[in-house]
Protein backbone atom coordinates (compact mmCIF):
# COMPACT_ATOMS: atom_id res chain seq x y z
CA UNK A 1 0.00 0.00 0.00
CA UNK A 2 1.43 3.35 -1.06
CA UNK A 3 0.56 6.31 1.17
CA UNK A 4 0.88 9.89 -0.10
CA UNK A 5 0.35 12.79 2.29
CA UNK A 6 -0.05 16.45 1.41
CA UNK A 7 -0.24 19.32 3.90
CA UNK A 8 -1.75 22.59 2.69
CA UNK A 9 -1.31 25.91 4.48
CA UNK A 10 0.58 24.35 7.41
CA UNK A 11 3.64 22.25 8.23
CA UNK A 12 2.65 18.70 9.20
CA UNK A 13 4.47 17.38 12.26
CA UNK A 14 6.11 13.94 12.16
CA UNK A 15 3.69 12.81 14.91
CA UNK A 16 0.71 13.77 12.75
CA UNK A 17 2.12 11.93 9.74
CA UNK A 18 2.85 8.83 11.86
CA UNK A 19 -0.66 8.90 13.31
CA UNK A 20 -2.23 9.20 9.87
CA UNK A 21 -0.14 6.31 8.55
CA UNK A 22 -0.91 4.06 11.53
CA UNK A 23 -4.63 4.83 11.32
CA UNK A 24 -4.89 4.26 7.57
CA UNK A 25 -2.81 1.06 7.51
CA UNK A 26 -5.66 -0.49 9.51
CA UNK A 27 -7.83 -0.22 6.39
CA UNK A 28 -6.00 -3.30 5.09
CA UNK A 29 -8.33 -5.34 7.31
CA UNK A 30 -11.13 -4.55 4.88
CA UNK A 31 -9.27 -4.85 1.57
CA UNK A 32 -5.87 -6.48 1.21
CA UNK A 33 -5.33 -5.10 -2.28
CA UNK A 34 -5.29 -1.38 -1.55
CA UNK A 35 -3.24 0.18 -4.33
CA UNK A 36 -2.62 3.57 -2.79
CA UNK A 37 -4.01 6.09 -0.31
CA UNK A 38 -3.92 9.86 -0.82
CA UNK A 39 -4.24 12.05 2.28
CA UNK A 40 -4.74 15.80 1.84
CA UNK A 41 -4.67 17.77 5.10
CA UNK A 42 -5.43 21.47 4.99
CA UNK A 43 -6.03 24.29 7.45
CA UNK A 44 -8.52 27.04 6.59
CA UNK A 45 -8.97 29.60 9.37
CA UNK A 46 -9.82 27.42 12.38
CA UNK A 47 -10.98 24.41 10.37
CA UNK A 48 -8.73 21.36 10.06
CA UNK A 49 -9.81 19.39 7.01
CA UNK A 50 -8.65 15.85 6.19
CA UNK A 51 -9.54 14.37 2.81
CA UNK A 52 -8.61 10.73 2.25
CA UNK A 53 -8.90 8.86 -1.04
CA UNK A 54 -8.38 5.09 -1.09
CA UNK A 55 -7.82 3.39 -4.43
CA UNK A 56 -8.47 -0.36 -4.51
CA UNK A 57 -8.61 -2.63 -7.50
CA UNK A 58 -11.72 -1.50 -9.38
CA UNK A 59 -13.13 1.01 -6.90
CA UNK A 60 -12.28 4.29 -5.15
CA UNK A 61 -13.40 5.41 -1.69
CA UNK A 62 -13.34 9.06 -0.59
CA UNK A 63 -13.93 10.75 2.75
CA UNK A 64 -13.62 14.40 3.73
CA UNK A 65 -13.97 15.41 7.39
CA UNK A 66 -13.29 18.57 9.36
CA UNK A 67 -12.89 19.39 13.04
CA UNK A 68 -10.90 21.62 15.38
CA UNK A 69 -8.01 19.13 15.52
CA UNK A 70 -6.24 17.53 12.53
CA UNK A 71 -5.76 14.18 14.28
CA UNK A 72 -9.49 14.03 14.99
CA UNK A 73 -10.23 14.89 11.35
CA UNK A 74 -8.00 12.04 10.14
CA UNK A 75 -9.66 9.62 12.59
CA UNK A 76 -13.15 10.65 11.45
CA UNK A 77 -12.20 10.23 7.79
CA UNK A 78 -10.68 6.80 8.46
CA UNK A 79 -13.79 5.68 10.34
CA UNK A 80 -15.98 6.88 7.47
CA UNK A 81 -13.83 4.91 5.00
CA UNK A 82 -14.12 1.78 7.16
CA UNK A 83 -17.91 2.10 7.02
CA UNK A 84 -17.85 2.57 3.22
CA UNK A 85 -15.54 -0.42 2.70
CA UNK A 86 -17.65 -2.70 4.92
CA UNK A 87 -20.81 -1.69 3.04
CA UNK A 88 -19.15 -2.24 -0.34
CA UNK A 89 -17.82 -5.64 0.68
CA UNK A 90 -21.26 -6.61 1.94
CA UNK A 91 -22.74 -5.75 -1.44
CA UNK A 92 -20.13 -7.86 -3.22
CA UNK A 93 -20.84 -10.84 -1.00
CA UNK A 94 -24.65 -10.55 -1.14
CA UNK A 95 -24.68 -10.12 -4.94
CA UNK A 96 -22.58 -13.24 -5.44
CA UNK A 97 -24.15 -15.40 -2.75
CA UNK A 98 -26.66 -17.39 -4.75
CA UNK A 99 -27.52 -21.04 -4.15
CA UNK A 100 -26.31 -23.68 -6.57
CA UNK A 101 -29.02 -24.65 -9.04
CA UNK A 102 -30.24 -28.19 -8.35
CA UNK A 103 -27.63 -28.74 -5.66
CA UNK A 104 -28.34 -30.28 -2.29
CA UNK A 105 -26.95 -28.14 0.48
CA UNK A 106 -25.70 -30.15 3.44
CA UNK A 107 -25.09 -28.48 6.76
CA UNK A 108 -22.18 -30.00 8.63
CA UNK A 109 -22.06 -30.10 12.41
CA UNK A 110 -19.38 -28.63 14.62
CA UNK A 111 -18.65 -30.81 17.62
CA UNK A 112 -17.59 -28.76 20.66
CA UNK A 113 -15.17 -30.76 22.84
CA UNK A 114 -14.30 -29.91 26.45
CA UNK A 115 -10.67 -28.78 26.57
CA UNK A 116 -10.19 -30.52 29.91
CA UNK A 117 -10.96 -33.93 28.38
CA UNK A 118 -8.15 -33.77 25.80
CA UNK A 119 -5.46 -36.32 26.66
CA UNK A 120 -7.81 -38.44 28.78
CA UNK A 121 -9.34 -41.79 27.85
CA UNK A 122 -12.44 -40.32 26.21
CA UNK A 123 -13.23 -36.88 24.80
CA UNK A 124 -16.18 -35.12 26.42
CA UNK A 125 -18.55 -33.65 23.81
CA UNK A 126 -20.26 -30.52 25.08
CA UNK A 127 -22.58 -29.82 22.13
CA UNK A 128 -23.19 -30.24 18.40
CA UNK A 129 -23.66 -26.98 16.51
CA UNK A 130 -24.97 -27.00 12.92
CA UNK A 131 -22.85 -24.86 10.59
CA UNK A 132 -23.77 -23.39 7.22
CA UNK A 133 -21.22 -23.80 4.46
CA UNK A 134 -21.52 -20.82 2.09
CA UNK A 135 -21.38 -21.27 -1.67
CA UNK A 136 -18.83 -18.55 -2.60
CA UNK A 137 -15.58 -17.91 -4.44
CA UNK A 138 -12.14 -18.11 -2.84
CA UNK A 139 -11.82 -14.30 -2.74
CA UNK A 140 -15.21 -13.92 -1.05
CA UNK A 141 -14.22 -16.61 1.47
CA UNK A 142 -11.09 -14.64 2.37
CA UNK A 143 -13.15 -11.46 2.78
CA UNK A 144 -15.70 -13.23 5.02
CA UNK A 145 -12.92 -14.83 7.06
CA UNK A 146 -11.27 -11.44 7.61
CA UNK A 147 -14.62 -9.81 8.49
CA UNK A 148 -15.29 -12.41 11.16
CA UNK A 149 -11.62 -12.22 12.24
CA UNK A 150 -11.41 -16.02 12.04
CA UNK A 151 -8.31 -18.02 11.23
CA UNK A 152 -10.07 -20.25 8.68
CA UNK A 153 -13.34 -20.69 6.77
CA UNK A 154 -14.92 -23.82 5.29
CA UNK A 155 -16.85 -23.15 2.06
CA UNK A 156 -18.15 -24.62 -1.20
CA UNK A 157 -16.27 -23.10 -4.12
CA UNK A 158 -18.93 -21.65 -6.43
CA UNK A 159 -17.39 -22.60 -9.79
CA UNK A 160 -16.37 -26.19 -9.00
CA UNK A 161 -18.85 -27.02 -6.23
CA UNK A 162 -15.99 -28.58 -4.23
CA UNK A 163 -15.59 -28.23 -0.49
CA UNK A 164 -12.55 -26.07 0.35
CA UNK A 165 -10.92 -24.55 3.40
CA UNK A 166 -9.21 -21.15 3.34
CA UNK A 167 -6.88 -20.12 6.16
CA UNK A 168 -4.44 -17.39 7.15
CA UNK A 169 -0.85 -18.60 7.06
CA UNK A 170 1.78 -17.54 9.63
CA UNK A 171 3.62 -15.59 6.89
CA UNK A 172 0.53 -13.37 6.38
CA UNK A 173 -0.57 -14.98 3.10
CA UNK A 174 -3.61 -17.19 2.59
CA UNK A 175 -3.77 -20.92 1.97
CA UNK A 176 -6.56 -22.93 0.34
CA UNK A 177 -7.00 -26.64 1.04
CA UNK A 178 -9.17 -28.39 -1.52
CA UNK A 179 -10.70 -31.82 -1.46
CA UNK A 180 -9.46 -34.42 -3.95
CA UNK A 181 -11.55 -35.58 -6.89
Amino acid sequence: MKLTTTARHFEASPELLDHAEQRLVKLKRFFDHILHVDVIMSVENFRNIAEVKVHVNGHDFTSKEESKDMILSVDKAAKNLERQMKKFKGKIISNHHKPRPGGVIEFPEEIVIDSGSVGKEELEILENVPREVPDISVEEAIIQMEDKEDHFLLFNERNSGKLKLVYKRPDGHYGVIKTSD
